[in-house]
């Protein structure tokens, strides 16, 4: 599979001898981008999509505009990177602020801090060391709740210990248990955010680390247990141990995500060296 030019802002998706897609970009506007419908489904429209941005010079955080998609797929492909259609049906997706960070984990702490408020119930579904459960507790105040979890009996140790260092034990709390289990702690529709920062415990043994095939339930379950309105994010890492398979699993699930029940932000930093982790920001509708 490759990216060529055919003309200067126009290219064809290759895949083997065949030509299985095509777009057209002029000055942030996409005059056309398609994929043939037999290759629809697979992942390619995502890469595709990712590629024609890259060769012209823009990034997933730039304003874009596109023409009307043909019919419902395309329409999902585009809500699913936050487009969305205006009066005449020009399809439009607003720029999202640079100031946000240069790392995933700020991106999402920038998330937080805008969309989470005072009162909410907030899930931490990998607790670790409890950084990021303080910050929870503190965005939510005291009227708030945060449940943070973790299967290391070491991480709801320390996450328990630094809440209660903060006077914050009132507001959070960690229990020992897996996030794949996370529906038997959240009911459906009652969390306004679940957070996932993926890969191994920080000053553990490498060994323990998330995994895709309880990753994937659990955020099934977290998506489930969000209420209208409310948000999910999610770090995930590729470098060694784990490799790339969780975060690809992760960013599949999210673009097989339903666009009329969930708007997506993905933040790749596939230009920063070594093996920076991406970053998904998702809103229940």
């Amino acid at each position: 599979m490759r990216l060529v030019c055919t003309a200067p802002g126009a290219w064809a998706l290759q895949k083997e001898a065949a030509f299985i897609g095509r777009a057209q970009l002029c000055g942030g506007r996409f005059l056309c981008f398609e994929v043939d419908a037999r290759w629809r489904g697979r992942g390619y429209g995502a890469w595709f999509y990712r590629q024609v941005l890259r060769a012209a010079g823009l990034g997933p955080a730039d304003a874009l505009t596109a023409a009307p998609p043909a019919d419902d797929a395309a329409r999902a492909f585009l809500a699913r990177r936050g487009f969305a259609p205006d009066a005449a049906g020009v399809w439009h997706k607003a720029p999202v602020p640079r100031h946000t960070g240069s790392s995933a984990l700020a991106v999402v702490h920038a998330f937080w801090r805008a969309h989470l408020h005072p009162g909410a119930f907030a899930v931490d579904a990998t607790a670790g060391n409890g950084h990021d459960t303080l910050l929870l507790c503190r965005l939510v105040g005291p009227s708030g709740r945060v449940l943070a979890m973790d299967i290391q009996p070491r991480a709801v140790a320390a996450t328990n210990a630094r809440l209660a260092a903060a006077g914050l034990s009132g507001t959070g709390r960690a229990v020992l248990a897996s996030h794949a289990g996370l529906a038997a702690w959240a009911a459906p529709g009652s969390a306004d955010a679940v957070v996932f920062n993926l890969g191994y415990l920080p000053g553990a043994a490498h060994g323990v680390y998330t995994r895709p095939d309880t990753t994937l339930p659990a955020l099934d379950a977290a998506a489930a247990a969000l209420r209208s309105g409310g948000f999910l994010t999610v770090c995930a890492y590729w470098g060694p141990p784990q490799g790339g398979a969780e975060r690809a699993a992760v960013l599949a699930w999210a673009d097989a995500l339903p666009a009329e029940g969930f708007w997506v932000r993905r933040f790749l930093f596939e230009g920063q060296p070594g093996h920076p982790p991406a970053a998904l920001c998702i809103r229940k509708r």
